[in-house]
């Protein structure tokens, strides 16, 4: 099970960095700061982990980028 998820993270840190641009930075940025300015609120509605809740919006961003990159190939 770990050894799975340790693979999963590899290869997304893989196709991150394929990606990492100005707009990914402003990103990476924009979202940890509004998580640290409005953690307690985000923590009065989902009661997550903020660290998690980083980690997957910037995880959906590379994927969504992959996905349109796949699209625009073809």
């Amino acid at each position: 099970m770990v050894g799975i998820l340790v693979v999963i993270i590899m290869e997304t840190i893989k196709q991150y960095k394929k990606m990492w641009n100005e707009i990914s930075q402003m990103f990476l940025i924009g979202s940890l700061s509004e998580i640290a300015v409005l953690g307690d609120v985000i923590r009065g509605y989902l009661p997550v982990n903020l660290i998690l809740l980083f980690m997957f919006v910037n995880m959906g961003i590379v994927l969504l980028r992959a996905y349109r990159a796949s699209l625009t190939c073809n």
